[in-house]
Order: C-alpha cells, then structure tokens, then sequence
C-alpha cells in the first residue's frame, strides 16, 4: 500500500494466469494521487471500465463505492454494502448458468459446481488476474503483505488449482470481486441477464464438470452438499502413531477417513473419500428405499396419483398460469415418489432466486441499514421456518406427490405447533420446520422462473404475496433474535457467553462458549445465519423447550464448573469407565522454553470400538495444566462426534 491508500501489489504477481488467446493483458494502470484522499482518482474508475470491467458506468459513484475498503474512515462509503448484494448476485448468475449447461446434473453435482465456481478461492483468484485489486482503496498495510503472499503462491503454481492451493486466499480478495459485480450489478437496474454477460469474463475459466472429476473436492464442498440436504457433518482427529486420522461422518453415520502425517491433508483426504461417495450414486434399484421394478413403478405411481389434488389447485394459489406445467408437477414431486423426476434441481435454483429476490428488496428497501442488519433481514426471510410456513400457509405441501407416511406426521405436528405459536416466531417456534416444507417453497418459486425465462423481477411480482409478511427492521428489534436471547438468559444465571467465529473455506463457522466452555456450534454460506444457528442450538442445549418458557438455563453438568481447567482428566477417567473403555493415557509431546519458563504440550489416547482416539492439549506452563487441556479437548470432540450418546 502506498502514502494514497491504494493496494501496490507487483505487477508480474498479478497477471500471471491463464487468459485466452484473445484477451489482451490490462495496461499498468495510472499511479495513484500524493496524499490520503476519500475518494478514487477518476483515472483509476476510467482505467478499471476501460481495461478490466470493459463497461461504462451510467453512475460511477457505484464503481467508487465498490472500491473502498471499511478501513477507509474518511470516506462516505464502502463497499461493504455491495459485496452484501454481490455475493448473491454472483450466487444466482452462476446457478442459472449451470441449471442450463448441464440438464442432466443432479442436484448434488450442481451444487459442487456451483461451490467451485463462487467460492473466496475461486474469487480471490479473480480479483488478482483481472488487475482489480491494484485498484482498491483501504488503510491496512498487512492487506497487501497477504495478497503479496497469496499471489507469489498462485504464481508458482504449474496448473491451474480449483480448490486452493498452498496460502489461504484473502476473503479481501474475493469481497472486491463481489462488490464490483454488485455495483455493476445496480447500474444496470438488476439485470441479472446483463450483469452475467458483463461480468463473466472476470469470472473465467469457468470449472466445469470434467476439472472437478480430476480435482477432488475439499471439506468445504461436501459441508456445502450436505447442508444443502438437511445433513450435518463431523469429522473428528485423533493421532495414529505419527499420523493423523480425520474420520467424517453424515448424520451420525461413519462415511470415509483419510490419514496423512498432516492434520489438514489428512480432513482433506478424508473429505474427498466423502465427496467420491456421495458423487457417484448408486443405481436407482440399490439405493436405500427405491421402489424395484419399472412395472411397479408404474403402478405405484399411478396408484397414489389419486390421492393429490390437482396441480391446477396451485396455479390458484400462486395467481400464475404455467406455459409448461410439466415444471409444476416436478416443484411439486418428491424423491421418493419419482427419484428420476423430483423436485431436487428445481429446489437448487430456487434456493439462490429466493435468496437474490429477498436481497434485492431489503437492499433497496433500507437504503441506510448498514450489512449487519441487512444480513439479519435477509436471514430471517429465507430461513428453513420462513419458507417452511409460507408453504403450510398456503397449501402448497398438500400438493406434493410422495410416498413417505413419516412426511406427514412431521408436517401434522409442526403445524399443531405454528397453530399454537402463532405468528410472532420469527425465528423458530417449538417443533424444528421441516426442511421438506422450505425446499417446496423453494422448488415451486424456481419453477416459476424458469417458466417465465429466468426473470427475477416478474418472479418477485408473482411470489412476493407468497412471503408476506416480510420480516422487517421494527419486527426484528422488537422479537428477540436468538442470540439476544442467549444472552439474556445466561446472564440470569451469571454466565458469560462469546461467540468464535472463523470461515472454512465457503462456510462461516459459528462457535459458543459459556464461561469459556464450548457448548454449540452454527454453520451457514452467510455469517449471520451461521451465528443464529449456533445460538438457537446453544439455546437447545442448554434447556429443555419447557424451562426456556419460563426462562430457565439449565447448564448440562458436562460444561458447568471448574472441571475443564483442573479436574477434566477424572472427568475423562470417569466418562471412559461409564463407555467401559479402557483408562486413558497421556504422553508429553513438546517441552519448550528456558529451565525456568518451561512450556509443557501434552495429548491422551482412549481405545475404543471405533479405533484409537487421540487429542493434543494446548501449550502449558505444568504438566498437569497440560494433560487436563488435551483431556478438556477430549471430553468436548466426544460430546461433539456423539461418541458418548
């Protein structure tokens, strides 16, 4: 960074990739203004229309914006707002690019495209290869030392890398790819049709189908896929001898393992062992619950054909006639009705639409809200029980073709509760959503816009009544979002909460701690959401429904008092012997520092039914303090991997 303000990264770092034959190299551009300023040389704007953007902006105060790192106290704006927009802009675009170039992509598939293609890796990479970081403006010196960093690594790279190579990319990076494409995004009124043909050059190579097959997919892609199908993943570490073991499980259930002298390569390999798995399903006969023969097929479906209203019951209730009804009856067809034709692909574009249209609104809506409280709108209208209630509103799952009896069940008593708890819970109300109910909304919103050719202001016109009452600011302040809540409550009990948060490759990580033990963790695409997932599932854990009514904590024995610090290792020797494991052992594995300021590092293995698990502890001043870290570290990975349930 120089005496302006602007990023000076050296220019053989950053044009060193891959451009097509017909796609000249940008020009060095122009050298930043003497001094601190709070707006971009105009001949930087110019430079960046000119040369990398190939687009001229009606309203160039958007292209500024974009620009403008928070950092950059003096000036009016930033971009922050943007890549808020952007990220879901980009999320859509390249949804609908990969919905029409392969439609015979299951949904699974499209979903780790999709991944790959949006992801900080793949975006950060942008933003170095088109030149459009050497034209950002902020106020943090160590920004440039991390590019630097990053765009040395991707410069010694012999091929192009998909999933990340050997320095993290900087979510810097990948913001400004985001915000740019947001400003262009509004110059061009919402357009998302022009914003793809504007902008797609920046994204480009695209990563198709082929290169995913030769680059198997990191943690973050199979976090991605199983989100997208209600699944939770885990993946629990332990030490075998001198290698690490990452083993991965999907609701509970042993999937892969990968090992490696390395922590990190062997979670990776062992998420590529996951993701080779779920990639390559099996014939319809061999999965889990398929129905056997054509023939019975056939008559299966034709037999329970007669107990669904008819779909012209819906165009009713959406106002919209379909041009091709056949889009309807997959929106409204679940997998196990008609593995080969459900509604799966359509619930992967109508996750992204829902999601760009609810942005749009409270972006334009809220003109002066900054990204937190847009993040928490939009979080709060697109969540599972939002959509979830849209469709048991208005009668849309009473149309869905399905031959699970369980389906219903859910569906009954989670509309006994929405009946009892009305319609003040904004964020969840006393049975869990289910997630089939949101993926009809979902479904049958993408059905209507690939019916009217991917016209996302014509869907909002037509969905919108659908989603009322839309969420607002005034709702939010005065019902208590889970994270007030936890706060709250934990502080009638005197207990301090603090929320971690970190991001994993495409997904923000949210962690909880009550007096500085781990109590719940929340994943999510969007940092928000991430946070009130972990909040509602600290909020689970430490009460039952009942006592949260009345206001009660009650703190599990597990994570409440002094044990973790000084007593975890009898905790540990009391947990095995309850598992009738044998004792657990520790060794010491680094002793640093001068004779008098040692530094102890110690891990504890237990055998079990599952193989030898093994925990580090932290960096101690005694032995003792640092047996009972890796033993506290034990005892949180078992609650966390369900191995003591």
């Amino acid at each position: 960074m120089d005496a302006s303000g602007y990023a000076i990264i050296p220019q053989e770092c950053t044009y060193r990739w891959h451009y097509r034959p017909h796609r000249p190299l940008p020009p060095p551009l122009p050298v930043a203004p003497p001094g601190r300023t709070t707006v971009i040389d105009p001949c930087i704007l110019s430079a960046v229309e000119r040369d990398i953007l190939w687009y001229s902006f009606r309203d160039l105060g958007l292209l500024e914006e974009a620009l403008i790192h928070p950092s950059c106290v003096g000036s009016p704006s930033n971009y922050e707002r943007l890549e808020f927009l952007g990220d879901s802009a980009l999320g859509l675009a390249v949804t609908n690019h990969l919905y029409e170039s392969y439609p015979e992509l299951d949904p699974g598939q499209l979903s780790l495209l999709k991944a790959a293609n949006i992801s900080t890796e793949k975006l950060a990479r942008a933003a170095l290869r088109s030149g459009l970081y050497r034209c950002f403006r902020h106020n943090t010196a160590t920004l440039d030392d991390k590019v630097r960093e990053f765009a040395e690594a991707v410069k010694r790279e012999e091929n192009t890398v998909v999933h990340g190579g050997t320095v993290k990319a900087p979510k810097v990076l990948a913001d400004v790819v985001e915000s740019v494409a947001a400003a262009v995004y509004v110059d061009v009124n919402l357009n998302l049709k022009r914003l793809w043909v504007i902008f797609r050059h920046i994204l480009e190579p695209i990563v198709t189908l082929d290169e995913l097959r030769h680059q198997p997919q990191p943690v973050s892609m199979l976090y991605e896929l199983c989100q997208k199908n209600g699944k939770t993943v885990n993946i629990s570490h332990w030490m075998d001898g001198e290698k690490h073991i990452a083993r991965v499980c999907v609701d509970g259930k042993f999937i892969a393992s990968g090992s490696s002298e390395h922590r990190e390569i062997a979670k990776l390999d062992a998420a590529k062992l996951a993701l080779a798995k779920f990639a390559d399903p099996k014939p319809a006969r061999e999965r889990e619950g398929a129905i056997g023969s054509p023939e019975r097929v056939k008559k299966k479906l034709h037999r329970e054909r007669k107990n669904f209203p008819s779909i012209f019951g819906v165009e009713e209730i959406l106002g919209y006639e379909f041009r091709n009804r056949r889009l309807l009856e997959e929106a409204l067809t679940h997998s196990s009705y008609d593995e080969n034709s459900s509604y799966e692909r359509l619930e992967f574009v109508g996750d992204a639409v829902l999601e760009l249209a609810l942005t749009n609104y409270v972006y334009s809506a809220y003109p002066k809200a900054d990204q937190g409280q847009l993040s928490l709108l939009r979080a709060a209208n697109i969540s599972t029980e939002k959509f979830a209630r849209v469709a048991l509103y208005h009668g849309l799952y009473w149309f869905m073709r399905h031959s699970l009896a369980a389906l219903d069940d859910k569906v009954q008593k989670f509309a006994k509760a929405v009946e009892e708890d009305g319609d003040a819970a904004v964020y969840g109300g006393s049975v869990k959503a289910p997630k089939v109910l949101a993926d009809i909304a979902e479904s049958v919103a993408a059905a209507i816009y690939v019916d009217i050719g991917f016209d996302l202001e014509q869907l909002w016109v037509i969905f919108r009544s659908l989603l009322e009452p839309v969420v607002t600011l005034e709702v939010l302040q005065h019902q208590p979002q889970p994270v007030t809540l936890l706060y709250e409550l934990c502080q009638k009990k005197g207990k301090t909460v603090h929320f971690q948060n970190w991001k994993k490759h495409s997904r923000n990580i949210t962690s909880v701690f009550v007096d500085g033990k781990f109590v719940a963790s929340g994943s999510s695409r969007m940092k928000e959401t991430a946070k009130l997932n972990a909040a509602k599932s600290a909020l689970m854990k430490l009460s039952e429904l009942e006592h949260l009514n009345r206001g009660e904590v009650e703190i599990p024995d597990w994570i409440d008092g002094p044990f973790e610090i000084e007593g975890a290792k009898q905790k540990l020797l009391e947990l095995c012997g309850k598992k009738k494991w044998s004792y657990p052992t520790y060794s010491r594995e680094k002793e640093m520092g001068p004779t008098n300021d040692k530094k102890f590092i110690c891990s504890v293995k237990i055998p079990t039914s599952e193989g030898v698990l093994c925990m580090m502890g932290d960096e101690k001043n005694r032995i003792k303090d640092a047996e009972n870290s890796a033993a506290s570290l034990m005892i949180r990975a078992l609650y966390e991997s369900n191995l003591l349930s």
